[in-house]
C-alpha cells in the first residue's frame, strides 16, 4: 500500500505537468484549428530562454552581483551553524538564488511569447484561408529549425538550471504509510495547475476567451460579429508559447536542459489527442491518468515500459472514442 501511494502521488504531479503542456496544444487548436506539432520544441525553447535569464545573464561580469547570488546579512546568518542537507539550508539556497529565479521565470515567458508571435505573424498568418493541413505541416517543418536553432545559440551540452521552488524533502503519513516527496516537485504541481485553471478561466469568462471560442465555432461568423481574427491567433499563439516557457523551466529544473526536452511534446500530444483536442477537461483528465499509469507501470515493469504508456492509452482511447474522451465531433456540412 505505501509504494503504491508514493507512486500515486508521483504520477499525479507529473500528471500536472503534462496538463501545463497540453492547454498549450489545445489553445493553439481552439483558436485556428491548427495542431501545433512542434509544441514540444518551443517548450524546449523556452527552457533556454529561463537558462539564459536565471544563468548565463547572471553568471555575465557585467551582471550586478545581487542578480547572481543574493547574499544579505540576515541570510548569512541564518545559514551559520546549519547541518548539511537541512532542510532549512535547501530554503535558504533557494532565498539566494530568488533574484535570478524570478528574472529568469520573467524573460523566459517575455521573449518566449514573442516567439510565439514571430511563428504567427510570419508563419501562420499567412496561411490564412489556406488549407489547415498546409499549417500543419508548417509547425512540423518548424520541429528542426527550432531544434537546429538551439543547437547554433545554446550549443547541444546538457545543463542545469535553478529550481523555482525549495526543494527540500517533505515527509508525511498518510494511512500509516511514510510518503516521501520533494518541495519543488509540489510547488511544480500546484504552479501548474493554478495556470492550467487561470486558462481555463479566462477561456470562459473574459472577453478574449469567447472571442477564442466564437473563432473556434466558425471563423467567418467571427468575422462578421466584429471579432478580430487575427488577433484571436495572435494571443492564442502566444498563450501557448507563454505557458510552455513555464513548463519548460519546470521541465529544466526536473531532467536537465538539453535540445532533447523537445522530444517531450510527443507524449503530451498523444495525451491530447487521448482526452480530446477541443477540451480543456479532457485533456486535463488524461493528463493526470497518464501520470498514474507511468508511475504504477514504473514501480511494476521498470521505467523502459513507462515511456511507451501515453502511446498505448491513447491508441486504445481512439478505438473506441475516435474524438477522444471529451472531444466534439465535427460535423460536415454539405
Amino acid at each position: 500500500m505505501g509504494q503504491f501511494l508514493q507512486f500515486a502521488i508521483n504520477g499525479l504531479m507529473s500528471g500536472a505537468i503534462y496538463a501545463l503542456i497540453a492547454v498549450g496544444i489545445v489553445s493553439v487548436f481552439k483558436a485556428t484549428k491548427v495542431v501545433n506539432f512542434a509544441h514540444g520544441y518551443v517548450i524546449m525553447v523556452g527552457a533556454y530562454f529561463y537558462y539564459t535569464f536565471a544563468v548565463l545573464i547572471p553568471g555575465a561580469e557585467w551582471a550586478p552581483a545581487w542578480l547572481a547570488s543574493w547574499q544579505p546579512g540576515w541570510l548569512m546568518e541564518m545559514r551559520e551553524g546549519l547541518p548539511m542537507f537541512s532542510p532549512m539550508g535547501a530554503v535558504l539556497d533557494w532565498v539566494q538564488n530568488l533574484p535570478r529565479i524570478l528574472f529568469g521565470l520573467a524573460g523566459a515567458v517575455l521573449a518566449n511569447a514573442a516567439l510565439g508571435l514571430l511563428i504567427e505573424r510570419t508563419l501562420m498568418r499567412p496561411l490564412m484561408g489556406q488549407s489547415v493541413f498546409a499549417m500543419i505541416m508548417i509547425t512540423v517543418g518548424l520541429i528542426s529549425i527550432l531544434a537546429g536553432a538551439a543547437q547554433l545559440v545554446w550549443t547541444a551540452d546538457a545543463d542545469f538550471v535553478p529550481h523555482i521552488a525549495p526543494n527540500a524533502p517533505v515527509r508525511f503519513e498518510m494511512f500509516g504509510t511514510t510518503i516521501f516527496l520533494f518541495g519543488a516537485d509540489i510547488v511544480n504541481m500546484i504552479v501548474a495547475l493554478l495556470i492550467f485553471g487561470a486558462i481555463v478561466a479566462m477561456v470562459r469568462f473574459t472577453k478574449s476567451g469567447v472571442a477564442i471560442r466564437a473563432t473556434a465555432e466558425d471563423q467567418s461568423t467571427a468575422y462578421s460579429m466584429g471579432i478580430s481574427v487575427p488577433k484571436v491567433f495572435s494571443r492564442a499563439w502566444m498563450l501557448a508559447a507563454a505557458t510552455g516557457a513555464i513548463a519548460g523551466a519546470i521541465l529544466a529544473t526536473r531532467n536537465g536542459i538539453s535540445p532533447s526536452l523537445g522530444l517531450f511534446g510527443f507524449s503530451v500530444l498523444a495525451i491530447v489527442l487521448m482526452g480530446g483536442l477541443d477540451s480543456y477537461v479532457g485533456v486535463f483528465i488524461a493528463a493526470l491518468a497518464v501520470g498514474v499509469l507511468e508511475a504504477m507501470t514504473q514501480w511494476q515493469l521498470g521505467g523502459d515500459w513507462a515511456e511507451i504508456v501515453p502511446y498505448v492509452a491513447v491508441l486504445v482511447v481512439i478505438l473506441i472514442r475516435p474524438h477522444g474522451l471529451f472531444g466534439q465531433k465535427e460535423v460536415e456540412r454539405i
